[in-house]
Protein backbone atom coordinates (compact mmCIF):
# COMPACT_ATOMS: atom_id res chain seq x y z
CA UNK A 1 0.00 0.00 0.00
CA UNK A 2 1.33 3.78 -0.86
CA UNK A 3 1.92 5.64 1.65
CA UNK A 4 0.02 9.24 1.93
CA UNK A 5 3.11 11.40 0.57
CA UNK A 6 3.26 8.86 -2.18
CA UNK A 7 -0.45 9.50 -3.33
CA UNK A 8 0.17 13.11 -3.16
CA UNK A 9 3.43 12.83 -5.15
CA UNK A 10 2.00 10.97 -8.05
CA UNK A 11 -1.53 13.19 -8.07
CA UNK A 12 0.83 16.01 -8.35
CA UNK A 13 2.93 14.51 -10.79
CA UNK A 14 0.30 13.93 -13.18
CA UNK A 15 -1.50 17.09 -12.88
CA UNK A 16 2.35 18.42 -14.05
CA UNK A 17 2.89 16.44 -16.99
CA UNK A 18 -0.99 17.41 -18.16
CA UNK A 19 0.31 20.60 -18.17
CA UNK A 20 -0.34 22.19 -14.29
CA UNK A 21 3.08 23.99 -13.54
CA UNK A 22 1.44 25.30 -10.41
CA UNK A 23 0.88 21.62 -8.98
CA UNK A 24 4.93 21.35 -8.67
CA UNK A 25 5.07 23.54 -5.89
CA UNK A 26 3.18 21.10 -3.49
CA UNK A 27 6.23 19.07 -4.38
CA UNK A 28 8.34 21.32 -3.48
CA UNK A 29 6.89 22.52 -0.37
CA UNK A 30 7.02 18.69 1.13
CA UNK A 31 10.18 17.73 0.44
CA UNK A 32 12.44 21.61 0.46
CA UNK A 33 13.33 21.24 4.23
CA UNK A 34 14.58 17.60 3.65
CA UNK A 35 16.42 18.73 0.67
CA UNK A 36 18.10 21.41 2.55
CA UNK A 37 19.10 20.20 5.25
CA UNK A 38 20.71 16.93 2.68
CA UNK A 39 22.60 20.00 0.94
CA UNK A 40 23.72 21.21 4.16
CA UNK A 41 25.00 17.96 5.05
CA UNK A 42 28.10 18.57 2.56
CA UNK A 43 29.39 21.84 4.66
CA UNK A 44 27.58 23.96 1.88
CA UNK A 45 26.82 27.54 3.59
CA UNK A 46 23.06 28.39 3.91
CA UNK A 47 22.54 30.36 0.57
CA UNK A 48 24.75 27.93 -1.23
CA UNK A 49 22.72 24.85 0.03
CA UNK A 50 19.34 26.85 -0.71
CA UNK A 51 21.00 27.71 -4.16
CA UNK A 52 21.64 24.05 -4.63
CA UNK A 53 18.24 23.11 -3.70
CA UNK A 54 16.25 25.29 -6.00
CA UNK A 55 18.68 24.12 -8.70
CA UNK A 56 17.75 20.41 -7.93
CA UNK A 57 13.67 21.25 -8.08
CA UNK A 58 14.67 22.84 -11.33
CA UNK A 59 16.09 20.08 -12.56
CA UNK A 60 13.61 17.84 -11.63
CA UNK A 61 10.71 20.14 -13.21
CA UNK A 62 12.72 19.77 -16.91
CA UNK A 63 12.81 16.32 -15.96
CA UNK A 64 9.57 14.82 -14.67
CA UNK A 65 8.91 13.41 -18.43
CA UNK A 66 11.73 10.44 -17.69
CA UNK A 67 10.43 9.76 -14.11
CA UNK A 68 8.80 6.33 -14.41
CA UNK A 69 5.02 6.35 -12.69
CA UNK A 70 5.40 3.68 -10.00
CA UNK A 71 8.92 4.16 -9.07
CA UNK A 72 9.90 5.98 -5.94
CA UNK A 73 9.81 9.80 -6.28
CA UNK A 74 11.77 10.71 -3.26
CA UNK A 75 14.57 8.09 -4.35
CA UNK A 76 14.32 9.82 -7.69
CA UNK A 77 14.43 13.08 -5.91
CA UNK A 78 17.20 12.66 -4.20
CA UNK A 79 19.17 10.58 -6.68
CA UNK A 80 18.89 14.01 -8.89
CA UNK A 81 20.15 16.02 -5.50
CA UNK A 82 23.01 13.28 -4.49
CA UNK A 83 24.78 13.98 -8.26
CA UNK A 84 24.27 17.49 -8.07
CA UNK A 85 25.86 17.83 -4.72
CA UNK A 86 28.41 15.41 -5.51
CA UNK A 87 29.46 17.59 -8.80
CA UNK A 88 28.95 20.87 -7.06
CA UNK A 89 31.37 19.47 -4.26
CA UNK A 90 34.32 18.98 -6.38
CA UNK A 91 34.34 22.15 -7.84
CA UNK A 92 34.04 24.21 -4.08
CA UNK A 93 36.91 25.04 -2.07
CA UNK A 94 36.95 26.20 1.31
CA UNK A 95 35.82 29.73 1.17
CA UNK A 96 32.58 29.02 2.78
CA UNK A 97 33.41 27.60 5.62
CA UNK A 98 35.60 30.38 6.42
CA UNK A 99 32.97 32.27 6.11
CA UNK A 100 30.93 30.66 8.33
CA UNK A 101 33.46 30.30 11.20
CA UNK A 102 33.84 34.31 11.00
CA UNK A 103 30.09 34.52 11.01
CA UNK A 104 29.87 32.48 14.22
CA UNK A 105 32.98 34.22 15.46
CA UNK A 106 30.90 37.30 15.11
CA UNK A 107 27.57 35.95 16.70
CA UNK A 108 29.08 34.81 19.96
CA UNK A 109 30.01 38.64 20.36
CA UNK A 110 27.16 40.21 20.72
CA UNK A 111 24.04 38.33 22.99
CA UNK A 112 24.00 35.35 25.17
CA UNK A 113 21.10 34.27 22.72
CA UNK A 114 23.63 34.64 19.76
CA UNK A 115 26.65 32.75 21.82
CA UNK A 116 23.82 29.46 22.20
CA UNK A 117 23.09 30.30 18.26
CA UNK A 118 26.81 30.27 17.85
CA UNK A 119 27.76 26.96 20.03
CA UNK A 120 24.63 25.37 17.82
CA UNK A 121 26.37 25.95 14.32
CA UNK A 122 29.68 25.14 15.94
CA UNK A 123 28.49 21.54 17.05
CA UNK A 124 26.49 21.03 13.63
CA UNK A 125 29.45 22.07 11.88
CA UNK A 126 31.59 19.80 13.65
CA UNK A 127 29.02 16.93 12.88
CA UNK A 128 28.77 17.83 9.06
CA UNK A 129 32.40 17.64 9.63
CA UNK A 130 33.18 14.17 11.07
CA UNK A 131 30.22 13.12 8.40
CA UNK A 132 32.56 14.49 5.76
CA UNK A 133 35.85 12.41 6.72
CA UNK A 134 33.39 9.00 6.53
CA UNK A 135 34.03 6.95 3.25
CA UNK A 136 31.73 7.71 0.19
CA UNK A 137 29.32 4.57 0.85
CA UNK A 138 28.90 5.34 4.50
CA UNK A 139 28.24 9.31 4.15
CA UNK A 140 25.69 9.01 1.19
CA UNK A 141 23.88 6.68 4.20
CA UNK A 142 24.12 9.03 6.79
CA UNK A 143 23.41 11.61 4.66
CA UNK A 144 20.00 10.37 3.38
CA UNK A 145 19.19 8.78 6.27
CA UNK A 146 19.91 11.45 8.77
CA UNK A 147 19.87 14.84 6.82
CA UNK A 148 17.32 14.28 3.92
CA UNK A 149 15.16 12.19 6.46
CA UNK A 150 14.91 9.11 3.75
CA UNK A 151 13.74 5.69 5.54
CA UNK A 152 16.01 2.55 4.64
CA UNK A 153 13.77 1.97 2.33
CA UNK A 154 13.92 4.99 -0.02
CA UNK A 155 17.84 4.79 0.78
CA UNK A 156 17.81 1.67 -0.86
CA UNK A 157 16.47 2.79 -3.94
CA UNK A 158 18.31 6.11 -4.13
CA UNK A 159 21.47 4.14 -3.52
CA UNK A 160 20.61 0.62 -5.24
CA UNK A 161 21.27 -1.37 -2.64
CA UNK A 162 19.88 -3.89 -0.30
CA UNK A 163 18.30 -3.57 3.10
CA UNK A 164 21.19 -5.17 5.13
CA UNK A 165 23.90 -3.22 2.69
CA UNK A 166 22.35 0.32 4.66
CA UNK A 167 21.89 -1.10 7.34
CA UNK A 168 25.26 -2.12 8.20
CA UNK A 169 26.54 0.96 6.49
CA UNK A 170 24.51 2.87 8.92
CA UNK A 171 25.93 0.99 12.08
CA UNK A 172 29.51 1.57 10.58
CA UNK A 173 28.80 4.97 10.08
CA UNK A 174 27.74 5.43 13.68
CA UNK A 175 30.46 3.74 15.41
CA UNK A 176 32.83 5.90 13.28
CA UNK A 177 31.02 9.29 13.86
CA UNK A 178 30.68 8.23 17.40
CA UNK A 179 34.61 7.66 18.01
CA UNK A 180 35.49 10.74 15.88
CA UNK A 181 33.12 13.22 18.05
CA UNK A 182 33.92 11.60 21.67
CA UNK A 183 37.77 12.05 20.71
CA UNK A 184 37.27 15.74 20.26
CA UNK A 185 37.26 16.88 24.15
CA UNK A 186 36.19 20.63 23.76
CA UNK A 187 32.61 19.57 21.80
CA UNK A 188 31.02 16.16 22.05
CA UNK A 189 27.98 16.73 20.07
CA UNK A 190 25.40 13.76 19.55
CA UNK A 191 22.87 14.28 17.86
CA UNK A 192 22.56 15.05 13.92
CA UNK A 193 20.55 17.92 12.52
CA UNK A 194 16.71 16.01 11.29
CA UNK A 195 15.49 14.74 14.22
CA UNK A 196 17.75 11.45 13.96
CA UNK A 197 20.08 10.44 16.20
CA UNK A 198 23.22 8.58 16.07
Amino acid sequence: MEAPDDLADLADIHRVLAGDAGAFRPIVERYADRLLAFCRSRRLGEDEAADLTQEVFLRAYRSLGSFRLGQSFPAWLFAIAANRVRSHGSKRGGEERKLDAIAVEEASRSTPDALAEAERTFEAEAVRAAVATLPEEQRGVVELYYFAELPVSEVMKVLGIGEEAVKSRLFRARKRLRSILESDTSEQPRGVSGGKTL
